[in-house]
């Protein structure tokens, strides 16, 4: 009934559903398609090379870019900003303490952790801030526009362990993985 009626609408737009026979050819039809294309060595490697990414950038990363993009100054400075901001635990409220009289409810999904998460996610978090450091001071010494610094460092934290990027509600909202 629910395709009838697609059916009926879409007739007035001069549209129609296909029939199913046509609809149960259209995988084949796409791999076969895929077959054909080809891309180049340098398109392959990128494409490898991203693979490694846990989540592709959030749009609101998508919108820091643009908007860095259009004011230098800004974007050296969320750069270095990036840098010295240590990554943190973002906790739901104060009112979700443990019986350890510890925050242990995280904001981005809601999940219950305790010390041996909190110990891992330091341990981690250590590293990917010197990692985050090292990357920017390197490039910043080679005179590298800062919207690419930022885009990788962006990149670089979206290829962290999930753990991570629930912990520090990257890429998280509402309790909801925005982009993964």
């Amino acid at each position: 009934m629910i395709i009838q009626g697609y059916n009926n609408i879409a007739a007035v737009y001069g549209k129609s559903q296909k029939p199913a026979s046509e609809r149960q050819n259209m995988p084949t039809a796409m791999a076969n398609l895929a077959d054909r294309v080809s891309i180049s060595d340098a398109a392959r490697a990128l494409s490898e090379s991203q693979r490694t990414v846990t989540q592709t950038r959030t749009p609101v990363q998508e919108e820091v870019l643009r908007a860095a993009s259009s004011d230098r100054a800004s974007a050296e400075k969320i750069a270095y900003q990036m840098t010295a901001a240590p990554s943190q635990i973002c906790y739901s409220s104060i009112y979700d303490m443990g019986p350890d009289g510890k925050l242990n409810k995280l904001a981005s999904s809601g999940r219950m952790i305790d010390q041996n998460f909190r110990d891992r996610f330091g341990q981690e978090a250590s590293i990917v801030d010197a990692q985050i450091k090292a990357m920017y001071d390197s490039e910043k010494a080679k005179g590298t526009d800062p919207v690419q610094i930022i885009g990788m460092m962006f990149d670089h934290i979206n290829s962290q362990s999930s753990d991570y990027l629930e912990a520090t509600g990257w890429g998280w909202s509402d309790g909801v993985r925005v982009i993964g």
